[in-house]
């Protein structure tokens, strides 16, 4: 009980709503006032004190994608994350945006294939897996017990009853 009151304080303040770190948010409000080399400098430091924290990684991607346009340190960020042990969901979508970043600014086809495969062979029942086989132009796999199960048989026709004697819509019990 002591450690679950603990973790609920850790996660939640009074009001409920999450309790983020007072550093990432400097990070995010710097990034919102225009200055998006510093705030990358305030993610980066506070990435360093906290390597768990992979969406910091993300968040630096990102703005350099979105914000500052240089697709080549964007596509190393996530290159750097991909290095990570990442929960199978996670990993996938950060190698999709790689992908898309090597298909579209970079100009790699070739390198965006190679990822999208090994999203397919690594973690293929992510979401993500799913959309690497739509890009790839893959069929999704078909499941082995549903193949081996028979095909229903055709219903047969229900018996024909005799000609009844009742006024229309009546029908015998």
């Amino acid at each position: 009980r002591f450690v679950a009151n603990r973790v609920e304080e850790f996660v939640f303040n009074d009001d409920l709503k999450g309790v983020k770190d007072p550093d990432y948010e400097e990070a995010e409000n710097v990034w919102a006032r225009g200055q998006h080399l510093e705030a990358v400098q305030l993610l980066r430091d506070f990435y360093k004190r906290n390597p768990s924290e992979v969406y910091a990684a993300l968040r630096i991607a990102e703005i350099y994608e979105t914000n500052l346009h240089n697709y080549l340190a964007a596509a190393l960020e996530y290159e750097e994350i991909l290095k990570r042990k990442l929960p199978a969901e996670r990993w996938g979508w950060a190698a999709i945006h790689l992908a898309n970043l090597y298909t579209g600014k970079l100009d790699k086809p070739a390198q965006a294939t190679a990822i999208l495969h090994r999203i397919v062979n690594e973690y293929g029942q992510t979401a993500a897996a799913k959309k690497a086989r739509e890009r790839l132009g893959l069929p999704e796999p078909v499941d082995p017990e549903l193949a081996e199960a028979p095909a229903p048989a055709p219903a047969a026709p229900p018996p024909e009853e005799p000609p009844s004697n009742l006024p229309p819509g009546f029908c015998r019990k």
